[in-house]
C-alpha cells in the first residue's frame, strides 16, 4: 500500500479551504506551502490537477454518481478525492491503477471506512470513461454536442451556447468551436505587461536575473510580453515592486484601444489591470502628461475596495498621476449620485457632463472566455445568468450599463464595449440591441484593427485584431491551445 504523493496530498487540502471558504482555488493554490515546497515538476501537475478537478467537477460527478448507492451521503472530502481520481482517469490518461490506488488512499487519508467504497467507484469510473467520454448514453442527435461537453469538461447547455456564439463570428467557428473545447482543461498561458519606468533593455535584464523567462506575445505590442516560466513570479521583485501586471495578451490590447490622448472613463475597472496597461501604453508613448487643472483618467469601479486596490497599484508603479480610482455606480453615473462621487472626487469637474474622449466599459460579464484561470466559472453558471428575456440576468444589466457609457461618451469621442466572455447573448446580441435603441442611433462601429491604429497601436498588431474581426467589426479572441483568452471588443464612434 502506497501513500498518496504529496502532491496530491496539498491539492485536496487545497480544494477542501476552497470548498468550505468559498474561496478560489488559484489563489489557494498560490498562497499554498505545501504546494510552493514541491519542485517544478511536481508544483505544476498539483496546479492542473486542482484547476482541472474544479473545471470539470460537474462531469466528474456525473460518472462517479452513477456507481454510489447514495451519491448525497458522500462525505464532502471523500468527493474531493474521488474527483481528483476521476480527473485522472478521464482527463490526465495517468494510468488506472496508479489514479485508483492514490484515489484510495486520498480517501482513507479522511476516511478509512470509505475507501473499500472509493476502491470500487473508481474502477468502474476507469472502466466506463470512454463510453462516457463518447457520451454512448446521449440521443443519436444530440451525442456529438454531449461528448465536446464531456471531453470538455463542461455543461452541455454552455457548451451549446458556446457554439452558438462562435458561428455568430463568422468563418472558421466549428475549427474554433473545437478548439475552445480542447483548450477547457489546458494551463493557460501567461502575459505580463510592463509599467515602462525601466525601459525595456532593463526590465528584460531584470527578468532574467530573477528567472522570469519572457518571451514575445503574439503580436507587438509595446510593454507586452508571454512568460515562459510563470512560477517566478511568487519570488520576483519586478511583481512585488509592481512593475508588471499580469494580463492576458487579448485583454491588453483591448487596453491598448482606449490608450489615447485626452480624457478616458473606464467602467467596471475592478483591480485595474486594464488602468495599469492604458497608463503604462501611455507612458510608453509619451502621452502620459496630465492636463493643467485636472485628470485626464478615471477608473470606476461598484466596489470601494477595488478601487483603493486599483489606487495602490498604480501609485506604487509610478502610474497614478492624472489617474482618480473612484467607487461609483456605472449604472447611474449621470444621476444624482454618481454626479456626486464623480464631481466630489476631484475628478474631472464638469467633464461627466460634457463628455469623455474615450469611454471603455469593461462589462460585468459570464467570464466564459477565461474558465482556464477561472475554474469555478462553468459550474456555478446558471442559464438564466445569461438568458436576454431575465430582467436580472447580465445581458440585461450591460445594456444598462452601455446605455450609460454612450452618455458619457463626447461627440466625436470613441466608446468601448468589452467583455471576457465567448456568448454572444452578451456580445453581439447586446450591441445589436444598443445600435438599434435611439441613444445607440448615434454612434458608427468601427473595425476593431482600425481603431487600435487611430490610437496609435503597430501595423502589425492591428494586422492580428484584424484577422480576428468579426464580419461586423468586433474583435473576438477564443482560448484555443498556447493561446490567449476568449474577449470580445467593440469600438463605436458618436457622431458629433
Amino acid at each position: 500500500m502506497s501513500k498518496a504523493t504529496p502532491a496530491r496530498r496539498a491539492v485536496l487540502s487545497v480544494l477542501e479551504r476552497a470548498e468550505k471558504r468559498g474561496a478560489y482555488v488559484r489563489e489557494l493554490l498560490d498562497a499554498s506551502d505545501a504546494v510552493r515546497a514541491l519542485d517544478a515538476r511536481d508544483a505544476s501537475f498539483a496546479m492542473r490537477l486542482a484547476l482541472g478537478t474544479t473545471a470539470a467537477a460537474g462531469a466528474l460527478d456525473e460518472l462517479l454518481d452513477r456507481f454510489v448507492a447514495k451519491p448525497r451521503s458522500v462525505a464532502p472530502s471523500v468527493r474531493l478525492a474521488l474527483r481528483m481520481a476521476a480527473f485522472e482517469i478521464i482527463y490526465l490518461n495517468t494510468p488506472s491503477a496508479a489514479a485508483v490506488s492514490q484515489g484510495v488512499e486520498l480517501v482513507r487519508s479522511r476516511a478509512r471506512s470509505a475507501a473499500g467504497l472509493a476502491n470500487a467507484v473508481l474502477r468502474k469510473v476507469a472502466a466506463h470513461a470512454d463510453a462516457y467520454l463518447r457520451a454512448d448514453d446521449a440521443p443519436e442527435n444530440d451525442r456529438e454536442l454531449v461528448a465536446s461537453a464531456r471531453r470538455a469538461g463542461l455543461p452541455v447547455w454552455l457548451v451549446r451556447r458556446m457554439r452558438a456564439g462562435f458561428e455568430a463570428a463568422g468563418a472558421g467557428a466549428e475549427e474554433k468551436f473545437a478548439q475552445t473545447c480542447v483548450a477547457a482543461l489546458e494551463p493557460a498561458p501567461v502575459y505580463v505587461h510592463a509599467s515602462g519606468a525601466l525601459g525595456p533593455d532593463a526590465f528584460e535584464k531584470r527578468a532574467a536575473g530573477e528567472g522570469l523567462a519572457l518571451a514575445g506575445p503574439p503580436a507587438p505590442l509595446a510593454g507586452a510580453y508571454a512568460l515562459v516560466s510563470p512560477r517566478a513570479l511568487a519570488g520576483s521583485r519586478l511583481a512585488r515592486e509592481q512593475a508588471l501586471a499580469v494580463s492576458d495578451f487579448a485583454a491588453q490590447v483591448v487596453a491598448a484601444a482606449a490608450a489615447r490622448p485626452g480624457t478616458v472613463l473606464e467602467l467596471g475597472s475592478g483591480r485595474g489591470t486594464k488602468t495599469y496597461v492604458i497608463e503604462a501604453l501611455l507612458r510608453q508613448l509619451g502621452r502620459g502628461a496630465t492636463r493643467a487643472g485636472g485628470l485626464r483618467h478615471v477608473a470606476v469601479d461598484l466596489y470601494e475596495g477595488k478601487a483603493r486596490l486599483n489606487r495602490e497599484r498604480l501609485e506604487r508603479a509610478g502610474l497614478a498621476a492624472g489617474v482618480a480610482c473612484v467607487a461609483a455606480d456605472a449604472a447611474d453615473l449621470l444621476g444624482e449620485a454618481g454626479r456626486a462621487v464623480l464631481l466630489g472626487s476631484d475628478t474631472l469637474a464638469g467633464r461627466c457632463v460634457r463628455g469623455f474622449d474615450t469611454v471603455l466599459l469593461d462589462a460585468p460579464c459570464s467570464g466564459t472566455g477565461t474558465m482556464r484561470r477561472h475554474p469555478e466559472i462553468p459550474w456555478r453558471l446558471e442559464p438564466a445568468d445569461v438568458d436576454p428575456a431575465q430582467p436580472n440576468a447580465l445581458p440585461a444589466l450591460q445594456q444598462t450599463l452601455l446605455g450609460e457609457a454612450a452618455r458619457c461618451a463626447a461627440p466625436g469621442g470613441t466608446l468601448i464595449y468589452a467583455t471576457c466572455s465567448v456568448l454572444r447573448e452578451e456580445n453581439e446580441d447586446v450591441l445589436g440591441e444598443f445600435l438599434a435603441s435611439r441613444e445607440g442611433a448615434r454612434f458608427s462601429v468601427v473595425p476593431f484593427a482600425d481603431a487600435l491604429s487611430q490610437a496609435g497601436a503597430d501595423d502589425a498588431l492591428a494586422a492580428w485584431a484584424r484577422a480576428r474581426q468579426t464580419p461586423q467589426g468586433f474583435l473576438r479572441t477564443y482560448p484555443a491551445p498556447g493561446s490567449c483568452d476568449g474577449h470580445f471588443a467593440a469600438a463605436l464612434v458618436k457622431r458629433a
